[in-house]
Formats: structure tokens, C-alpha cells, sequence
């Protein structure tokens, strides 16, 4: 087989050598909000599709292949039924009282919930959640439960995460244990996963996970970021707290080994990172943008045509969104106000094309503020109104030396996608981008 050939065949359809990212996205860990961030360093069309066992039509590896990317609820095994590439793993945990609190109030707002309407009927407060039959899986070892479940050595675990018509669909895959394993066992499976994984975060110190993984992959650090799918806590008796510590005895005993080696982990990291620091005044942040600059092996470009399937390295994006009208995608900028998105490129003067589709207003659009490595442009368009492209010059003296051209947009004032468009959508946004062109022009 000639090269081109093995070099296409890599790209449609992945390489089994090369390890598959897999984002063990436990219920109520913050998964939501690290979901819409983790998958901007994928190609949409690398990103696995689904998220639920019962939205899995297809089980079977060799379907899977061109995936690098899984982040569904299919528990720390599960996914070994869809691929059979090397597995990177990727995990956040939480505080097991805090957990149970937030599955509790999680299942009493979503009606689409298993026990939403057992809990609406009966009126049930959290002490009864915490004992009734039904409820009490819900609030009892997820966290070992859910890493601990494979089809193979522990798939007693199926119903943490399982829908009742999705087990009978999986059964053919399942394979029967004479002796279901204790939760003992699993606090031991649990803690090995830990320890073999490439990263795994707590959601109580979010912005240090973020920070650890960004160190473990060479990535952009994160920035600012908006949490999603959250609600105000609920207030726990002391005898609440007890009864689920009592409940959660394993869970407890792994969380706290897990903050254990978090903090030996997190430690190394800024050990490491002390060693590339030139001045005082650097952040944590900022090192990690020295370590991620590094470590990029990237060919320099003299014509970058990007559009937002691809992989970004930048700070205050959205998530993915898909424009049926042109059948491509777009993000809107934030939650704060400077966007910025990172190129690398070959030495020279460059025209800058910039699709905007949408934005607040049209006042926010006309105030808009672009600068390459801080350098502020004069961009100009011919359209009016909130669907312009906008052009500039980009001078080869504002360009890194290591050919880094960092694109930012600020935006004067920053509001949520509902107050600006009368939609359900909190999120808080700029400016909407279609698609950045820089073209070589000396």
C-alpha cells in the first residue's frame, strides 16, 4: 500500500495505534459545561456522536474507527464496546454529599427524569430520596459505580446509568457474573482507573482541573468560562449529610484519595511549570501558555482558510453550533468579552477576511475591536447591519517569531443570548463567526 494511500486511509477512518480520548462523563460532575470546552480540540466529524446508551443503534468497533473522541454517560468501560484503539482517559469527579444534593434537585426540575414524577407526586424531600427504593441507587456509590461498570467484569452496575429499555437492547453484550461484584471491588477498580488515567478532574476545584489538563495536553489554557446545567444549592440537614456519608462509604473513601493524588499531580505540574517562568509576574495561566506554545508541531501556513469544524486553540468560545443555511458551523464569542484564536503561520503581510453572521446589536458589531499579538487593526466592510465581513491587515512585524498570529475580538459589553433575542438561553454573547480567512499578500 503507497503512502498517500495509508496517509487517506488514516484520516477517514483513524489509526488503531493511536490512542481515543474518552471523556468518562459522570451525571452532575460539571460533564456539561467541560463537554462544550473539551470539544473544540476535535474536528466535529472526530467527535463521537452520541452521549446515551439509548441513543447507540450500532455497537461494534470496527464502526467506530474514525472517532478520536468519546463523552458520553457509558461508564468507565463501557466504551471498549465501541472502539478498540488504545484508550486516553478523562474523568471529573465531585464531592459524593455534594453529588446526591444535585441529583436530587436535578431529578425534581427535569421531567424527562426517571423519578420525576414519583418525586413530584409524593412530594419528597431529600431525606426520603435518600431512603426510598427507587431513589436511593441514585445517591449510593455513583462514583465507583459508574467507573467501575464494563460489559464484561462488572456489568451489575447497569442500572446507575442505564434506562430500563436500553438493558434489554444491551443484553446481547452483557456477559452474566456468577458473583456480582461488591462495592468494596469497585472502590478498588476505581481507584486503578484513577490512577491509569491520563487526567481526571474534581469539580469543586474546576478551574485548577482545567488548568492540570491543559498541562497534560499542551492546550491553550482555558480562561473564564460560564458553568451550565446548574441550579442554587439546596440546604442539607446535619442528619442528611450523615446518612449520605454513612450511604456513600466507598465513594467517600475514593474521593478522598482522588484529592489525595490530585493535589501530588497539580504540585508536579506547577513544579514544572516554575522552571519556564522569565518574570514574577507571570501567572499560573501564563505559563501554561509558554508550555503550550512549546509544544506545538505545527507546519506554518501562508493561507489559513478556517471554519469551525476544525480544532480551536483559543479563549472565550461557545459551543459548536450548525447553520442549516450554509451547512457549515459557527460560535458565538464569550462569556467575556475578548475572544482570541491562535494561528501559526509563515513570515509575511496578510489579508484578514472575517464572517460575522450575528451579534448583539448592531452598535456592539460596529465597535468591534481586532488586534493580531495585541496590535490593534483598522478593519473595514462593506455591509451594514449584524451579517458583515470584515477585512484588514495583518503587518509580518506583529507576527511571533515562532509564527504565532493570535486573533482577538473584544467586544464592547457582553449580554445573554436571551435578553438580546427573547430565546430560553443564558449564555452570554458578542458576536457570531462564520468562518476566518488569512491570505498571504507579501
Amino acid at each position: 500500500m503507497t503512502g498517500w494511500i495509508k496517509r487517506l486511509l488514516k484520516r477517514v477512518m483513524g489509526s488503531v495505534d493511536e490512542p481515543v480520548t474518552n471523556f468518562v462523563h459522570i451525571p452532575k460532575t460539571a460533564g456539561t459545561s467541560f463537554i462544550v470546552w473539551l470539544d473544540r480540540f476535535f474536528p466535529a466529524e472526530r467527535i463521537y456522536p452520541h452521549q446515551l446508551w439509548r441513543e447507540v443503534k450500532l455497537i461494534g468497533p470496527m464502526r467506530n474507527q474514525q472517532y478520536d473522541l468519546f463523552r458520553g454517560h457509558f461508564g468507565g468501560g463501557g466504551v471498549r464496546q465501541l472502539t478498540n484503539r488504545p484508550l486516553a482517559q478523562l474523568t471529573i469527579l465531585r464531592d459524593p454529599v455534594e453529588l446526591a444534593r444535585s441529583t436530587y434537585q436535578y431529578a425534581l426540575r427535569e421531567q424527562n427524569t426517571r423519578v420525576h414524577d414519583l418525586l413530584t407526586s409524593a412530594q419528597m424531600e431529600l431525606s426520603e430520596f435518600i431512603h426510598h427504593p427507587e431513589t436511593q441507587p441514585l445517591v449510593t456509590n455513583r462514583l465507583i459505580r459508574n467507573i467501575s461498570f464494563d460489559f464484561v467484569e462488572d456489568p451489575a452496575a447497569q442500572e446507575v446509568f442505564l434506562s430500563a429499555e436500553t438493558i434489554q437492547y444491551l443484553q446481547q453484550h452483557i456477559t452474566v457474573k456468577t458473583r456480582p461484584l461488591t462495592d468494596d471491588d469497585r472502590l478498588l477498580r476505581a481507584r486503578a482507573f484513577l490512577q491509569a488515567c491520563q487526567w481526571f478532574g474534581l469539580a469543586e476545584r474546576f478551574a485548577e482541573s482545567m488548568q492540570l489538563l491543559c498541562y497534560v495536553r499542551a492546550w491553550r489554557p482555558m480562561g473564564q468560562s460560564q458553568k451550565l446545567n446548574t441550579s442554587s444549592p439546596l440546604q442539607m440537614s446535619d442528619q442528611d449529610i450523615s446518612d449520605l456519608q454513612q450511604q456513600n462509604h466507598q465513594d467517600c473513601e475514593f474521593y478522598r484519595f482522588a484529592c489525595r493524588l490530585f493535589d501530588e499531580r497539580f504540585g508536579q505540574m506547577k513544579a514544572q511549570l516554575e522552571t519556564l517562568r522569565s518574570n514574577e509576574q507571570e501567572t499560573l495561566d501564563d505559563l501554561l501558555d509558554v508550555h503550550y506554545q512549546r509544544h506545538q508541531d505545527v507546519e506554518l501556513s501562508a493561507h489559513v482558510d478556517y471554519r469551525f469544524n476544525q480544532v480551536l486553540q483559543g479563549q472565550q468560545w461557545h459551543r459548536r453550533e450548525f447553520l442549516d443555511e450554509e451547512q457549515g458551523y459557527f460560535r458565538w464569542t464569550g462569556p467575556g468579552p475578548v475572544a482570541d484564536i491562535d494561528f501559526w503561520v509563515q513570515p509575511g503581510d496578510y489579508q484578514l477576511s472575517i464572517r460575522i453572521i450575528n451579534a448583539t446589536s448592531e452598535a456592539l458589531l460596529d465597535e468591534l475591536v481586532l488586534a493580531v499579538n495585541g496590535q490593534q487593526l483598522e478593519w473595514h466592510s462593506r455591509e451594514q447591519g449584524v451579517v458583515r465581513v470584515l477585512t484588514a491587515t495583518c503587518r509580518s512585524s506583529w507576527i511571533a517569531d515562532n509564527g504565532l498570529l493570535r486573533l482577538s475580538l473584544t467586544c464592547a459589553d457582553m449580554c445573554s443570548h436571551r435578553e438580546a433575542f427573547g430565546t430560553d438561553d443564558e449564555r452570554l454573547v458578542g458576536v457570531a463567526v462564520h468562518w476566518i480567512q488569512l491570505t498571504h499578500v507579501g
